[in-house]
C-alpha cells in the first residue's frame, strides 16, 4: 500500500503548488500603494473606456489592488505594477526607472507592465507619458486572444480565396460563414447564433472623411440589410493602421427602425494602391450582454489581413 500512496501524495502535493492563469484577456489587475494612488487613478480613468452596443459595456475590467493584497491576484494574465522603492517587489525594477514589459514573471503566460520610479512625482510623469502605449499594447493583446476563439473551428479556404480574388488582400475567414450578398464591388458574408456579418466594399480612392464614410455605409447597408442606418449619436472614430496602412476606424451602433432592431458595428476605411476599401463588421445579438466581445473577436480576424 505504501508503494502506491507515496507517489499519490507526491502528485497531489505538486498539483496544489501548480499555478494557472486567471482572468480573461480583457481583465487587468492594477497594483498600487498609497504613494502611487494618483498614478493608479490616471491609468484607471484612461483604460476605462465605455462603448454603447447599445447597452454600455466597458472595454476592460480593471481590478485595482493594493500591494498588501497582491498575492491573491498574482496569477492574473494581465497586470500593471506601479513600483516605488518602498514597495515589496521593487527589486523587479533592477534599480532602473521606466516602463518595462515583462512576460512570465509570476505564472507562465502572464504579461506584466512595470512602471518604475524613485518617487511618486516621477511615477506620475512616467505614467502620463505612456498611457496611450499602455492602452495600445493591452488592446492589441486582448483582440489577438479573443480572435483565437473565432478561429478555433478552422479556416474556410474557399471564402479566403473568394476575398483574395475579389479584393487586393487576404483575410482568414473561420468556417461556418456564408455568402449573403455579392456584386462586382461588394461581398457580404454572415453567420448565425449569434447573427454576425462582414461587408467588404471596393471603389475609387476617396478622402477618409468621417461623415462621407458613414454616408457611404448607410447607402450600402440600407440596401443590403433592408433599412440599416448608423445611429450618429453613438459614433467613436480614430485614426489607426491596418497592417501598416493608414485607416479610419469607427465603432458605432446600427439601427433599423422598420424592423425595430439594432446592434454594434466596427468599420475600417482605407486607401491602398489607388483604390478605396471599406470593411464593416456588425452584430445582432439582443440576448447577449457581451456584444463588444463579439465585435472584438471579429476585429481580431480582420486585423489578420495580408496584402497581396
Amino acid at each position: 500500500m505504501r508503494r502506491i500512496l507515496i507517489p499519490l501524495i507526491l502528485i497531489l502535493s505538486c498539483g496544489k503548488n501548480e499555478k494557472f492563469l486567471k482572468g480573461t484577456g480583457r481583465e487587468i489587475v492594477l497594483v498600487y500603494s498609497e504613494d502611487s494612488k494618483f498614478s493608479a487613478g490616471a491609468i484607471y480613468k484612461f483604460l476605462l473606456k465605455v462603448f454603447n452596443t447599445p447597452q454600455s459595456e466597458t472595454l476592460f475590467k480593471i481590478h485595482p489592488v493594493k500591494w498588501e493584497n497582491f498575492q491573491n491576484y498574482e496569477n492574473y494574465r494581465n497586470k500593471i505594477l506601479l513600483l516605488l522603492p518602498n514597495d515589496s517587489l521593487w527589486s523587479l525594477c533592477n534599480e532602473e526607472e521606466g516602463m518595462f514589459v515583462r512576460p512570465d514573471i509570476f505564472v507562465k503566460g502572464d504579461l506584466n507592465f512595470l512602471f518604475c520610479s524613485y518617487d511618486f512625482r516621477g511615477l506620475l510623469r512616467l505614467v502620463s507619458n505612456n498611457l496611450q502605449t499602455l492602452f495600445d499594447s493591452l488592446f492589441s493583446k486582448s483582440v489577438r486572444e479573443v480572435s483565437r476563439v473565432e478561429m478555433i473551428v478552422g479556416e474556410d479556404g474557399n471564402l479566403k480565396r473568394k476575398i483574395s480574388e475579389k479584393f487586393n488582400f487576404e483575410i482568414p475567414i473561420p468556417k461556418g460563414w456564408n455568402i449573403l450578398f455579392e456584386t462586382k464591388e461588394i461581398l457580404v458574408i454572415n453567420k448565425h447564433n449569434p447573427d454576425r456579418f462582414i461587408l467588404f466594399f471596393a471603389g475609387e480612392e476617396r478622402d477618409l472623411n468621417l461623415e462621407d464614410i458613414l454616408d457611404l455605409r448607410d447607402s450600402l447597408t440600407f440596401r443590403i440589410y433592408n433599412g440599416d442606418l448608423v445611429n450618429r449619436d453613438y459614433v467613436y472614430s480614430f485614426s489607426d493602421y491596418l497592417e501598416g496602412v493608414p485607416a479610419l476606424k469607427v465603432y458605432g451602433i446600427w439601427k433599423n427602425d422598420s424592423l425595430v432592431v439594432g446592434g454594434p458595428f466596427l468599420l475600417y476605411a482605407f486607401n491602398k494602391d489607388g483604390k478605396f476599401y471599406l470593411i464593416d463588421v456588425g452584430v445582432f445579438a439582443p440576448e447577449s450582454n457581451n456584444k463588444l466581445g463579439l465585435i472584438l473577436r471579429m476585429e481580431g480576424v480582420i486585423r489578420k489581413i495580408r496584402w497581396r
